[in-house]
């Protein structure tokens, strides 16, 4: 009895670590941030050193019925869109990233569902996955 409770139990964890969403930012190969909660506060990141190569968003959802895909999004910091795909991950030149620094010191990145005609008149809330600070 012990044993199926403990197998139980091991099952149980298993697959809720699994449903769980989680995003990873990368620069140049090098992982800036890789967090599973939204909190604008925590999930800051300052970028000092631009150079060559790209950043590298990666969203990996967690097990939803019905959820196809994700749109990301990056905002400048008066809430303009600059760039968005329909993707689990994105791409972003450094030489995009060199011109937005320019145009605002700070740029935030989102996911929303996608879903297609049928949630056409559905509001949904965006997530913020990160917050990056050119410096």
């Amino acid at each position: 009895m012990r044993t199926l409770f403990a197998f139980a139990a091991v099952l149980f964890c298993a697959l809720s670590t699994e449903a769980q969403e989680r995003w990873t930012v990368q620069l140049n190969s090098k992982v800036l941030l890789t967090a599973k909660t939204e909190d604008e506060a925590v999930n800051v990141i300052a970028v000092k050193d631009l150079k060559k190569g790209s950043l590298i968003v990666t969203y990996i959802p967690g097990k939803v019925a019905g959820e196809r895909k994700r749109r990301l999004m990056v905002y400048d910091s008066s809430d303009s869109e600059l760039y968005s795909k329909e993707s689990f991950s994105i791409s972003i030149p450094v030489a995009s990233l060199k011109k937005w620094k320019i145009a605002s010191p700070q740029i935030k990145i989102y996911t929303i569902p996608v879903l297609g005609e049928a949630g056409a008149t559905v509001r949904l809330r965006r997530v913020h996955l990160c917050t990056i600070n050119f410096e």
